[in-house]
């Protein structure tokens, strides 16, 4: 994620959905003592497989462990699969979605989706293969799958959004953005699934990005040219859970994966941490130690707030 100037939205891709080193580093086999299906306790286990830049055995292995732990809270997890050229060459990602059924035997994926809840799954490439990428965003993953099985008891809500997990918003080469061989480098992921969206007249009515939630001194600054009513929406949440004075709006624009959405035309907020305060970002200090069980819980208070007032009953009878 950087400062960002507007991209065009190029990408070849071939896509399928179908169901399916500071001393005080942690290392990222050690066990986590978080209960049992906490964001922190998730996000341990994705550190657990080392780092995962696209086309990684670590890179398969997590999603393996997202799409079961979807499965057993009642998701159908599938994937979409596609190619891009890269500074590194022509490489391969898969994002991984989910839905949730409304009722027993639904075809999920007919089924309208009103909101999309996203993260990025990758860690940043390292030539050294020792960047863990904790909240950067393991811990925003962390946090969906808690979230997905406290939505699985709201079947009705949670049969109306979509879960991803993008592959590739990391950039192979140190910033994101174009390169001089004419490749634009980053948010892979995010580009290949709003090119689905692009031509559709269903589209979502909103999206929420989550990344760099879970650092033990939480801010969250939103782009400045975010969706206002998402924005307003996010607030009232944050006031509604007593964690307003962490919520704010950053000086300028950010590229990160909300940005193909919204230029799909599906309005996308990105609850990013303050770059302000990222002197650890893209480093090796970006391990467990630096996430804080309190600050996802306060993420995971706002968000269940937003996606209570986004997602509201549906009246009796209604789609």
């Amino acid at each position: 994620m950087i400062r960002f100037c507007p991209i065009f939205l190029l990408i070849g891709f071939l896509s399928a959905c179908q169901p399916e080193d500071p001393a005080a580093q942690t290392p990222a086999g050690a066990p986590s003592t978080d209960p049992v299906g906490s964001p922190r306790a998730h996000t341990a286990r994705i550190l657990s497989f080392g780092p995962r830049p696209p086309g990684s055995a670590a890179a398969r292995e997590v999603r393996a462990y997202v799409t079961k732990t979807l499965q057993e809270a009642g998701w159908v997890v599938g994937t979409q699969t596609f190619e891009a050229e890269t500074p590194l060459g022509r490489k391969s990602f898969t994002n991984l979605l989910a839905r949730f059924p409304a009722k027993a035997g639904a075809d999920v994926w007919k089924a309208r989706m009103e909101g999309l809840l996203c993260a990025h799954l990758d860690s940043k490439f390292d030539p050294d293969n020792k960047f863990l990428g904790a909240d950067d965003a393991a811990s925003a993953c962390g946090l969906i799958l808690t979230l997905a099985r406290e939505l699985a008891a709201e079947p009705e809500r949670a049969s109306r959004l979509e879960l991803i997990f993008f592959d590739g918003e990391e950039a192979f080469g140190k910033d994101m953005g174009p390169t001089r061989g004419g490749i634009f480098d980053g948010i892979y992921g995010s580009r290949a699934y709003a090119q689905r969206w692009r031509a559709a007249s269903d589209k979502p009515r909103f999206g929420l990005l989550l990344d760099m939630v879970g650092h033990r001194d939480l801010r969250i600054r939103v782009p400045a040219d975010s969706p206002r009513e998402l924005v307003a929406v996010m607030n009232r949440a944050a006031e509604k859970a007593g964690q307003r004075e962490r919520f704010g709006i950053a000086a300028g624009s950010i590229l990160d994966d909300h940005v193909p959405l919204n230029q799909a035309g599906i309005p996308t907020l990105d609850l990013i941490g303050d770059f302000a305060r990222s002197d650890w970002w893209h480093t090796r200090r970006d391990n467990l130690d630096l996430i804080s069980a309190e600050s996802l819980a306060i993420t995971q208070a706002v968000v269940w707030e937003m996606l209570a007032e986004l997602l509201p009953p549906l009246p009796p009878g209604g789609e």
